[in-house]
């Protein structure tokens, strides 16, 4: 029964949480600036890696690690490895989900799941392909989802049991590519006033089309409290695009809080009816994060996420 409810809810959920955001630059007159881009995120990126604690609708519920790895002048991957402790799959569904909750026998207990994400980008700042696995105890490997670039095309394959799903659309160039379930660690060169359009690709969109457009803006700057102290922070926000009807008050999908040095402190996104946030945690927090991690992947035999 856990196999069958799982291999349902949980690929349901993922696919509709799992929607790989495609940043395009479409109208250079409307930047300040330019927007960011793999290069200037891989030139920013640290080399030690950053903790996230993770809150759903203000209760924290687990924690991520990001990492980044580079072998000199070859391709760089950035790795992100998420966490719930108690995974509330009725919150992370839309009311149809919450319906299907109704209809099927629900297994008792709590489950934990783990997002295992890895960004791979070559030595001139372009993506070569992703890789996102999701686990869920006391299932394993319960879904995954690859995608590879062949010049301007991208392959997408999502794979959970029997079901299988595939396909293939246009990639534009120098695409940046990012998820909900992904925390950024690094958004440099940021100005008040940068706008940038935002095709969103879903697996369960209709096939003829796959994309929703979205609109990026660096709206301004306002305190935020962290690591016991007022930062005055870039705030990023990112909308359903206003020309699809939705008028002038169209629905906040994401926002993201970065310092002046290209630190995100903070991000948000918006899953149906449910706040997902990462707040960012110190350096003496994350050290004892990569242990607690490494400890955990010794004890249960398992990669550590911060290996490749």
């Amino acid at each position: 029964m856990y196999s069958r409810f799982f291999n349902i809810v949980v690929c349901l959920m993922w696919l509709s949480t799992m929607s790989w955001l495609i940043i395009q630059k479409v109208a250079p007159s409307l930047w300040v600036g330019q927007p960011p881009n793999y290069q200037t995120i891989v030139e920013a990126q640290k080399r030690e890696p950053v903790g996230w604690e993770l809150w759903i609708n203000n209760r924290q519920l687990g924690w991520a690690l990001s990492t980044f790895e580079t072998q000199g002048q070859g391709p760089k991957e950035i790795h992100s490895y998420v966490h719930f402790d108690d995974l509330p799959l009725q919150e992370l569904t839309s009311g149809w989900g919450r319906a299907l909750f109704r209809l099927i026998e629900q297994p008792s207990g709590k489950f934990e799941m783990n997002v295992k994400s890895v960004l791979t980008i070559d030595s001139l700042g372009k993506l070569l392909r992703f890789d996102s696995r999701i686990q869920l105890e006391p299932l394993k490997n319960v879904l995954r989802m690859q995608g590879v670039v062949d010049g301007m095309q991208l392959r997408v394959e999502v794979r959970s049991g029997d079901f299988s799903y595939s396909t293939e659309m246009p990639l534009p160039q120098h695409a940046l590519l990012s998820d909900a379930l992904s925390p950024q660690t690094q958004l440099p060169n940021l100005a008040i006033g940068q706008t940038w359009s935002v095709p969103a690709l879903s697996p369960l969109r209709p096939t003829s089309n796959l994309m929703e457009m979205l609109h990026a803006s660096v709206e301004r700057k306002e305190p935020i409290y962290w690591n016991t102290e007022i930062y005055d922070a870039f705030l990023v926000v990112y909308q359903s695009d206003p020309g699809i009807g939705f008028g002038s008050h169209s629905p906040t999908r994401g926002k993201l809080w970065v310092l002046d040095d290209g630190n995100v402190i903070k991000q948000q996104a918006m899953i149906f009816d449910t706040v997902l946030s990462f707040v960012r945690m110190t350096s003496v927090d994350t050290a004892r994060l990569v242990k607690k991690c490494q400890e955990r992947a010794e004890n249960e035999g398992e990669e550590r996420p911060d290996d490749n």
